[in-house]
């Protein structure tokens, strides 16, 4: 049974995390910083999906699992998938000190926010 409030409310969060990378870029911020913001937008509104099909929301930050849901219900287009898996592995290399550590330059930073936002406005425009 679809749950259209409770992925609102995901995509709410989204946005949050979309808006809060954009306003960090603006500012010249971190950019691994930025890259967590990025990646948790994509991630919740991934999981906007589940929640507007009543599906138990899973405990990943895989963007490529979320993704792979998301395919099978025909609501998203033209997702170039290794931007999709950058994006994903933001979350494990910008959050911890070790050897996958990088620091995305800023023209990825853009591309990324930029891809970040079309899949946000794609999911939006389903519910």
């Amino acid at each position: 049974m679809p749950n259209n409030k409770l992925a609102l409310e995901w995509l709410s969060f989204a946005e949050r995390n979309l808006e809060t990378a954009k306003l960090l870029n603006h500012h010249n911020h971190y950019t691994d910083v930025i890259a967590i913001d990025i990646q948790q937008s994509v991630e919740k509104t991934f999981k906007a999906v589940f929640a507007f099909y009543g599906k138990k929301i899973p405990r990943t930050h895989s963007l490529e699992i979320l993704y792979n849901f998301v395919l099978t219900k025909d609501i998203i287009r033209d997702i170039d998938k290794k931007k999709l898996l950058l994006i994903s592995d933001y979350y494990i290399s910008e959050r911890y000190p070790g050897p996958r550590y990088f620091s995305p330059d800023k023209d990825e930073i853009n591309d990324s926010i930029e891809f970040a936002e079309i899949i946000l406005n794609q999911i939006k425009d389903h519910f």
